[in-house]
């Protein structure tokens, strides 16, 4: 049996950081796109954000946000080549 240092909480805080910085990463490609991609590939200025679209930041970057610290309350107690038995 292989044994490993991270409790199964840490794991879980691990993938919510990554699901945080995933989640972050695609708020700010949104923005990005939106805020200048799209009238650059359209070439007017009418395809600059709208109303409806500016509930995709609080959602990507708040969420994103909860995770990442979610995920660091989780991994906080992680002690890095100590061998823990369960």
């Amino acid at each position: 049996m292989v044994q490993h240092n991270l409790r199964r909480h840490e794991i879980m805080g691990l993938i919510f950081i990554f699901l945080a910085a995933t989640s972050i990463g695609i708020g700010i490609y949104l923005t990005l796109m939106g805020a200048i991609g799209r009238p650059l590939l359209r070439q007017s200025t009418d395809y600059f954000l709208k109303g409806k679209e500016f509930i995709l930041f609080p959602l990507f970057y708040g969420i994103g946000a909860v995770l990442w610290e979610l995920g660091k309350i989780e991994i906080k107690e992680a002690v890095p080549g100590l061998v823990r038995k369960e």
